[in-house]
């Protein structure tokens, strides 16, 4: 059930990330940038909402996940989805493209992580299996940038 969860979420974001950018009114070089865009937005508002908001200000339901990671996830957190209406409203349809592109990817690796860790790069895994088991590090989890950047990777 988990399964169908994460790649029914991973098919509809990616499916309305298509449609958008085929609905788009601008030119492919600013589509193109605008995508970027949101993918590089994308993956730090995961960094700081599951650093500073999951493991600070609302860390009941997250502690849940940590305490039994493999378990069955089996609710759409709708939240996310309230927040990419606000994106399209703010800063359009290519712009969240790339956020749902980039969600959609998040969904893969996570979902890797706990239920097919052979289908990830040993790279995203060990940094997110290290963030199990030391959770004051490595926040990001479809990308070890922000770790990087902001200095909380783990030197494995």
């Amino acid at each position: 059930m988990t399964a169908l969860i994460y790649f029914g979420e991973m098919l509809v974001a990616s499916s309305l990330a298509i449609v958008l950018l085929a609905l788009s009114p601008f030119r492919m070089s600013s589509n193109v940038a605008l995508l970027a865009a949101g993918v590089v937005t994308w993956t730090l508002a995961e960094y700081v909402v599951h650093r500073f908001v999951l493991h600070g200000l609302v860390t009941t339901q997250h502690g849940l996940h940590h305490a039994n990671p493999d378990a069955a996830v089996l609710n759409i957190f709708w939240q996310i989805w309230a927040c990419f209406a606000l994106i399209y409203l703010i800063a359009g349809g290519a712009f969240l493209a790339g956020g749902l592109f980039a969600y959609s990817w998040y969904l893969f690796v996570h979902h890797c992580a706990h239920h097919g860790p052979d289908r990830l790069s040993l790279r995203l895994l060990q940094h997110h299996r290290s963030h199990h088991q030391f959770a004051t590090r490595n926040y990001g989890v479809s990308t070890t940038l922000w770790d990087r950047i902001f200095g909380t990777i783990s030197r494995q």
